[in-house]
């Protein structure tokens, strides 16, 4: 599980029927669900071209620039983000998860320093991690394993903490998710500290470990989260996650089946070829 944060309130909404009424009537199809779902993609938007030849048809497009999900400029198609609250996460309208605020990750706390996790550290990880599970929305654990499990499971270039006066208050890892195919596709773990929340250190952590995973090739980082646990898809989201699906009733937690919300950031500088090429 991802991300150990206590949300104050948990902020769903269900927006108007009427409003979103043509844009899913627009996705009736998979080819156009498929269509969006890869102009999402590309932060630049992909050709007229390049959909045809992935299978869309000229009536696919106008339904979705129709319906305003899309926007078609000089050939080019890209998501109309002003159009719904966001209109590639599609799942969180469904699951009246689209009031949740989003902050900037732009905007840090300078006071908080991030450095490796070294052996001294995890006493408080451990602590947190603690915190996490008595919270009841950040893990499918009931008790805090020991840290040789954690220390096996992370990926050893890729664990930080983030300090405030000196002691330690989050911490954030990854875990590979396969060592042959998905070699570039991680799991992103990241747990603030109960008397740190509120304070930035989740966007700290966050930035760091983005500017870290490009840097190192990572193409995808990915998260799973509780629906309730909106504080941790704000914090995603402002770091430039989406949602891609829902694993309904994956586990029980305390006897009770619980969902968990799959999120993901594809790297913009691994892609970048690709994006220039739909462009043309």
């Amino acid at each position: 599980m991802s991300t150990g944060f206590s949300p104050e309130q948990n902020a769903r909404s269900t927006p108007a029927s009427a409003e979103f009424a043509s844009a899913f009537a627009a996705l009736a199809t998979p080819e156009r669900v498929e269509l969006l779902h890869t102009i999402s993609l590309s932060s630049s938007g992909i050709s007229h071209r390049q959909a045809i030849s992935n299978g869309a048809t000229d009536e696919d497009i106008q339904a979705l620039a129709v319906s305003g999900l899309i926007g078609v400029r000089d050939e080019i198609l890209t998501v109309r983000t002003e159009a719904l609250p966001s209109t590639q996460l599609i799942v969180d309208i469904l699951l009246g998860l689209s009031a949740i605020p989003t902050a900037s990750l732009t905007t840090v706390n300078p006071s908080i320093v991030v450095r490796k996790l070294t052996a001294d550290d995890w006493d408080a990880v451990l602590r947190i991690y603690g915190e996490g599970i008595e919270a009841g929305n950040a893990t499918f654990d009931t008790a805090v394993p020991e840290a040789s499990v954690f220390d096996h499971r992370w990926h050893p270039e890729h664990r930080w903490v983030a300090q405030i006066g000196g002691q330690v208050c989050g911490w954030l890892c990854q875990s590979n998710v396969s060592s042959r195919l998905f070699s570039g596709v991680v799991e992103v773990s990241v747990y603030v500290g109960r008397e740190a929340l509120g304070r930035g250190v989740g966007k700290v952590l966050l930035k760091h470990l983005i500017e870290h995973a490009d840097a190192a090739g990572l193409w995808t980082l990915q998260s799973s989260i509780f629906p309730d646990n909106t504080a941790s898809l704000a914090l995603h989201r402002s770091a430039g996650f989406r949602t891609v699906g829902v694993r309904e009733k994956v586990a029980r937690l305390h006897g009770v089946w619980r969902d968990t919300i799959i999120v993901e950031r594809r790297s913009p500088t691994h892609f970048q070829g690709d994006y220039e090429r739909a462009s043309r």
